[in-house]
């Protein structure tokens, strides 16, 4: 059994590496090829921390496997991430556990990869303004990942910690050949109202920002609300789109409060959400009609691309450990 770390990962996939892994992922799950299992999410403590489970097989790659994420947004002030994850690897030959994969760089691949396909996809042509909302580890990937897709002139962040936006920016500003305008907003509302993509990047329980500022032809990743009590959106945001992709529909209905506490209100009804980027890929969906369109995609995880990215980082480990014998 292989344990695979962080810098493993960060070795064995790049945000620009996982883009043709992504999409041929989820076209092995419309074809049945790959497919995800149960959801499961415990509440750990009163505050709202919690764990949740995804579980998912890849029989035409040999594998099974679970992801683990755990949420406690006090971590923040300690330090640490305010999610960590890790995912197992199993043989679906033997159930053999294979490899355990630490998961936070392959999560922030993963979710900005998944974004930059929708965002390919879904934002028009000459989209060239980014606004991030939130300024973590999953927001820089986003950042390179869109800027992989599109040719984005001008980044616009906004955090509550602007200390931690300015570092962020810093951060940027270091990476070879990243060349766009770096900014930081005043408040969302201003970085969303310049932006032709929207990425909100929080575990924020209530929305980020107000869908008003939005200028007709936005597309938006919302990448952070994964629980139905979890909110990024607000409701005027989603009632403006013209539709809504997300990794598997099913799934989103399951978790996705942003889409979930609109559609309880009576606000949308489910034909709102179109269908799966693995759709859009196939062409059996369309997406955009028009510049004036306003497109969301909404993630809240797949163990579809957790599991596909993980056997990649593991045959790469596995390689180096036979190189090395």
């Amino acid at each position: 059994m292989l344990h695979i770390s962080e810098a493993a990962v960060k070795q064995a996939i790049t945000v620009k590496s996982c883009l043709p892994i992504i999409r041929q992922a989820y076209l092995d799950c419309n074809e049945g090829g790959i497919s995800t299992g149960p959801r499961l999410v415990m509440a750990v403590t009163e505050s709202g921390d919690q764990g949740q489970w995804l579980t998912g097989k890849y029989p035409s790659k040999g594998f099974f496997g679970s992801k683990f994420s755990s949420n406690f947004s006090a971590n923040l002030t300690k330090g640490l991430p305010a999610t960590i994850s890790t995912i197992s690897l199993y043989s679906d030959k033997t159930g053999q556990l294979e490899a355990v994969v630490e998961a936070n760089a392959l999560t922030a691949t993963k979710t900005a990869g998944s974004a930059a396909v929708a965002t390919e996809l879904l934002s028009r042509i000459d989209s060239s303004r980014l606004a991030i909302i939130g300024s973590g580890v999953q927001a820089f990937d986003q950042v390179l990942a869109i800027c992989a897709i599109r040719d984005i002139r001008q980044v616009s962040v906004f955090d509550l910690d602007p200390a931690r936006a300015e570092k962020f920016i810093g951060f940027l500003k270091e990476v070879e050949g990243f060349s766009a305008e770096t900014k930081i907003a005043q408040s969302a509302e201003a970085a969303v109202s310049e932006a032709d993509i929207v990425c909100t990047c929080t575990t924020s329980r209530k929305p980020v920002f107000n869908g008003s500022a939005l200028r007709p032809g936005t597309h938006i990743n919302a990448i952070g609300s994964y629980t139905p009590e979890m909110q990024e959106i607000d409701f005027d945001t989603v009632t403006r789109a013209s539709c809504i992709f997300t990794e598997h529909v099913d799934g989103l209905w399951a978790a996705a409060g942003d889409i979930l506490q609109p559609f309880n209100k009576g606000l949308i009804e489910k034909s709102k959400v179109k269908g799966s980027l693995g759709d859009l890929l196939s062409g059996s969906v369309p997406g955009r009609k028009s510049d004036d369109d306003i497109t969301l995609y909404e993630s809240v995880g797949s163990a579809v691309l957790d599991l596909a990215l993980a056997v990649e980082a593991y045959r790469s480990a596995a390689d180096a450990t036979k190189s090395n014998i």
